[in-house]
């Protein structure tokens, strides 16, 4: 048996005996839904200028919003549309599956995608 396989099999047998599981999620786990993340590899705020010539973090700040809402909701669209066209990954549908199976599993996101939810997820924080 491998270190991985080892890992994930005293993992699985963690989460076979808990009684209550929570999970934290951040934009990590939609990356393999092509969502991109906020920073690292290919991420939204890489350091590369937008098309309008703004990085992004300017695109989407309030005083953008202020002076040029077109702009702000251009790219505000652009990640909404990334997030409709993405499905839940492995990932999702084993939290939702767990939570199907427990009564107290719960989710923590910052994620706004909504691909928790799709994947079944119900106890969303």
């Amino acid at each position: 048996m491998t270190d991985l396989e080892s890992t994930l099999s005293e993992v699985s047998q963690i989460l076979r005996d808990a009684q209550n599981v929570l999970f934290v999620t951040g934009a990590g786990v939609s990356a393999d839904s092509g969502i991109p993340t906020y920073r690292g590899a290919n991420g939204l705020y890489d350091g590369e200028l937008t098309e309008d010539g703004v990085y992004i973090e300017e695109a989407l700040s309030a005083s953008m919003f202020e002076t040029r809402p077109e702009l702000t909701w251009k790219y505000k669209w652009k990640i909404a549309a990334a997030c409709l066209d993405a499905e839940p990954n492995a990932a999702h549908r084993i939290i939702a599956e767990l939570e199907s199976k427990k009564s107290q599993v719960w989710v923590i996101t910052q994620n706004v995608d909504g691909l928790h939810r799709r994947a079944g997820s119900e106890n969303l924080v």
